[in-house]
């Protein structure tokens, strides 16, 4: 991990989402982590805050699609208890990818994988770039700005969040 890094890479289950997430944290330390995802799995949401725990992950933020409580409603239970409310925010979304800031980088990771495992071939791109970083931390700043804390599955507030934001 070094300032200007480009990695792209394929995998087919030999790791998932949390490993890359774990391994970069190895070797650049305690750092903020901010994760959008469709969907996430409880065993590495326990993983999160294990890292949250011994302070490999500094802060954390989640946000994931608004139909995640619909869909897997025992997690979301989880995930507001691992996390608390005032970390999670719901939107519209798809998108996947994550955000570490630690004391000298910028990562993103721009993947097809969510926060869980899959033994699919799944993509991933990680950039060590401040104006990619702050490109999606501004969608980030702007979620958490304009939705209510936890998971919020009602579709019109969300759109109209969403709307306020383009």
């Amino acid at each position: 991990m070094k300032p200007g890094l480009r990695l792209i890479g394929l995998t087919r289950g030999q790791f998932s989402l949390i490993d890359l997430i774990y391994s970069i944290l190895q070797r650049v330390g305690g750092s903020e982590v901010v994760c959008v995802t469709w969907s996430a799995g409880i065993k590495d949401a326990n993983t999160v805050k294990w890292m949250l725990d011994t302070d490999l992950i500094r802060k954390f933020m989640l946000c994931t699609d608004h139909s995640y409580k619909t869909r897997q409603a025992k997690y979301a239970v989880q995930l507001s208890e691992l996390f608390g409310d005032e970390n999670i925010r719901t939107s519209d979304v798809h998108a996947k990818f994550v955000l570490i800031r630690s004391e000298r980088l910028f990562l993103t990771i721009r993947t097809s994988m969510n926060l869980n495992a899959n033994r699919t071939c799944e993509s991933f791109e990680i950039d060590e770039s401040k104006e990619i970083f702050d490109f999606y931390f501004g969608f980030v700043r702007e979620t958490f700005g304009e939705m209510p804390g936890g998971f919020v599955t009602d579709s019109a507030t969300v759109n109209r969040a969403l709307d306020r934001l383009s």
